[in-house]
């Protein structure tokens, strides 16, 4: 069968802004083409106190349906009389049986939903692309290509045919790819970048310049997509060496292992089409070239819930990438909007699966006019996923479809780099060079090639190389050459260094007001054209090819900053960060904290916990202590260290990873409380030894003797000298018990605090009472300590 999208003469005009709320920004120029009209960039978003939302969040959903009209049979002719419909933008002509086709003329007309004018008759063209295995042999109908018209609400149609009749079950598909903005159909979606890739702008689009600007940084989750959706952004360079060719499968699932990665100079090749003649400088080198921006599946709102996953398959490499367009029909042109592409490939997805029964999208990547690149198939823009696009060969290939007809358009500079840039990227993954060659042998038969046929293509080749078809068009064929060339012209070795301004968290940077970009590439600057620093999709400054750094403002918030390099032959490359712009000082969510800790204690040394008790809007980054000792700490909860009795004066102050800080101060006095400041109650005999705290100390063996201390403070700390014969003692805090704690220890500590509390600032009484324990009742007390 044969398949190209045709774009019809009645295409819509209307040019359709981005949809639901995705910021949309300038694309900056990339291709030395004019760059399109530009709308204004969304509003920075601002922060106070609080994190800011993503810049650049992702596109609405948009819903696509197919609706069907049965054709009229009679003999070898059918028809349609002109009718209203609901309204679509793509339509085709399928039937029961996936194995026929028509042979004869098939004819639509339809009615603009923007003018109300009817077209002209267009006819429609046999599918000349095809999937392989499994999925060829899952189809169930059969259709055509189908045909854009752009928005439409009347359709007509007529088939003239041949020999002995039509086949059976013959009906107009038309699908409706939704509306990005508002139910007038197209709508602009965000580009994601290579992964790891941070969230997505959505660029603008001038709707006349075929010749687009490098599309606006996404840096995921990326995406894209996010992705989505997010982290730098950086491509994915070529390996050092060659990859093992893989072989194509043949129908019943075996492999063939003569594919070879053979490089070969041209010769004569059976009067066979090939595109290896007008390669004039092979090389086997791969090009580290970075995978480009893209739009992903969600960014164009892919239908995942149509999806047949399970029939989507991926080889262990891409040998050769091929190219196509997306119609050939001699009566189209190139005149859809560039704001209705993702409508376009919406349309094609949904009729490669609900009218044709592809597993999903039959082309791994599609380019609009504008030079944007847009995720087809799914699986992974940088995975060997097998497409259904060259019957035969399929498994071990790359598809990428530019949306139009380039048998009567002209290339541009634009799509061209945009191509050669996938096609370094991609076969440069394998260890492979778009320029070098390759011997290929058919394991299945196609309309060109028999099992067993060999034919030598450059790994970057036309779908007319493998297949009897006219795609890519005579005008895009032609110029495989020089895309060819120009993937050999990368910007090679992009990668950021350390942002200065600031401090890193978490793996975003976070700075007050500028950022000081730096990075290192190994392109020379002489192939550079200069670098473009985009904030959130917008180009916010450019320095020339020969600079390494470059200054940006920021407000308040979360940015997707980006640098992007622009070589001078219009390929580029980008690499990226998350930077928080945040001019907040940290705060306190309470009064700086002192408190008493467990441990021995002297008449110099007391063991203290310090809880700064900072907070940040974003990132508190840590401490830094002046007094009453010089300390730095980290973003910690507590401190503990050891101070002199007696008054001081803490000093704390709170930084945030973007260098913004708050001081605050407490007054705190650690009082050391003699055991003969406590009221006794018993027997309690004094004993002296330097060991003790002030060299004496009270001790008690009887039951129910007690010692009672009244002060003012807000931190209690009990000492006791413990030993072997040490027993227990119970705890009372303004005359309520709150512990026993048994004193015994296997070796002599002096001065140990065995028990402290927080308490609210007051006046208190701590007690204890002695337990009389059986065979080691002695309690010997060393005093209170207490924070007043």
């Amino acid at each position: 069968m044969r398949r190209k999208l045709a774009i019809g003469i009645g295409t819509a005009t209307a040019v359709l802004a981005a949809g639901g709320g995705v910021a949309a920004l300038t694309w900056p120029s990339g291709s030395g083409a004019a760059a399109p009209a530009a709308v204004p960039a969304a509003e920075p978003v601002t922060v106070t106190g609080t994190l800011a939302p993503d810049p650049n969040p992702a596109p609405p959903r948009v819903k696509t349906t197919l609706r069907s009209v049965d054709l009229t049979v009679s003999g070898t002719k059918a028809d349609l009389p002109q009718r209203t419909t609901k309204r679509f933008s793509l339509l085709g002509v399928t039937w029961n049986d996936g194995r026929s086709a028509p042979d004869g003329t098939l004819e639509v007309r339809t009615r603009s939903v923007a003018t109300g004018e009817w077209s002209g008759w267009q006819a429609l063209q046999l599918r000349d692309d095809a999937p392989d295995g499994a999925e060829a042999a899952d189809l169930g109908r059969g259709a055509t290509a189908p045909l854009w018209v752009g928005p439409s609400d009347g359709v007509a149609a007529r088939i003239a045919g041949k020999g002995s009749g039509l086949p059976a079950g013959l009906r107009i598909d038309m699908i409706d790819p939704g509306s990005d903005s508002g139910g007038k159909g197209g709508g602009e979606p965000a580009p994601r970048a290579s992964a790891p890739a941070p969230e997505s702008p959505a660029p603008t689009l001038s709707t006349e310049a075929p010749a687009p600007a490098e599309p606006s940084e996404e840096p995921t989750e990326p995406v894209v997509e996010e992705p989505v959706p997010g982290e730098p952004v950086t491509g994915t360079p070529a390996p050092a060496g060659p990859a093992v060719e893989e072989t194509e499968p043949a129908e019943d699932g075996s492999k063939v292992d003569d594919l070879t990665d053979e490089v070969v100079t041209p010769a004569a090749e059976s009067g066979k089409d090939s595109a290896k003649a007008s390669i004039t400088a092979a090389t086997t080198v791969p090009v580290a070239a970075q995978f480009p921006t893209y739009y992903s599946r969600a960014a164009w709102s892919a239908d995942e819930t149509i999806v047949k996953r399970d029939q989507i398959v991926e080889a262990s490499s891409v040998q050769v990438v091929w190219l196509h367009h997306t119609a050939h029909a001699a009566n189209t042109a190139n005149d859809y909007q560039c704001s209705e592409a993702p409508a376009i490939v919406r349309s094609i997805q949904a009729w490669d699966i609900k009218g044709d029964g592809y597993s999903d999208i039959g082309y791994n990547y599609l380019v609009d006019k504008c030079g944007r690149l847009y995720e087809g198939r799914v699986g992974g823009v940088e995975k060997a996923i097998v497409p259904a696009a060259v019957k035969g060969f399929n498994t071990g290939y790359a598809s990428i479809a530019v949306i139009g007809n380039y048998e009567t358009a002209a290339s541009t500079a634009a799509v061209e780099t945009i191509v050669a840039q996938v096609a370094a990227a991609r076969l440069g993954k394998y260890g492979f060079n778009p320029t070098s060659m390759v011997t290929l042998k058919a394991s299945i038969a196609n309309d060109k090639f028999k099992p067993g046929d060999t034919f030598t293509v450059a790994r970057l080749a036309g779908h007319k190389d493998a297949d009897a078809t006219l795609c890519p068009g005579v005008n895009l064929y032609a110029r495989l050459p020089e895309i060819r060339a120009k993937s050999q012209q990368m910007v090679t070795g992009l990668s950021m260094k350390p942002v200065t301004g600031g401090g890193l968290a978490a793996g975003a940077y976070h700075v007050k007001k500028s950022a000081t970009l730096n990075w290192a590439v190994g392109t020379a600057s002489a192939e550079i054209a200069g670098f473009d620093i985009l904030v959130d999709g917008a180009v916010a400054a450019t320095v020339a090819g020969d600079k390494r750094t470059a200054t940006v403002a920021l407000t308040a918030g979360r940015h997707n900053v980006t640098v992007l390099a622009r070589h001078i032959a219009g390929s580029t490359a980008r690499v990226g960060v998350v930077i928080y712009g945040d001019v907040t000082a940290p705060t306190y969510a309470k009064v700086v904290g002192l408190s008493l800790r467990t441990g021995t204690y002297s008449a110099t040394v007391v063991p203290v916990r310090l809880t700064p008790n900072g907070a940040d809007n974003l990132k508190l980054a840590g401490y830094q202590v002046s007094r009453p000792k010089p300390a730095t700490l980290g973003p910690v909860s507590s401190w503990a260290t050891t101070v002199k009795p007696g008054a001081n004066v803490w000093t704390v102050t709170a930084k945030d990873v973007a260098g913004n800080t708050r001081a605050a101060s407490i007054t705190r006095k650690v009082v050391l409380s003699p055991e003969t400041a406590a009221k006794k109650t018993g027997t309690w005999t004094k004993k002296t030894h330097t060991a003790y705290l002030g060299g004496k100390s009270l001790t008690a063996s009887a039951k129910n003797a007690k010692l009672t201390w009244a002060f003012t403070g807000r931190s209690a700390s009990l000492l006791f000298s413990r030993v072997a014969k040490s027993g227990k003692v119970a705890i009372y805090v303004d005359g309520k018990k709150v512990t026993t704690i048994d004193l015994k220890s296997t070796k002599t500590l002096n001065r140990q605090a065995v028990w402290t509390r927080d308490l609210a600032y007051g006046k208190h009484t701590v007690a204890i009472v002695v337990q009389g324990t059986s065979g080691r009742p002695a309690v010997v007390s060393d005093g209170l300590a207490y924070i007043k």
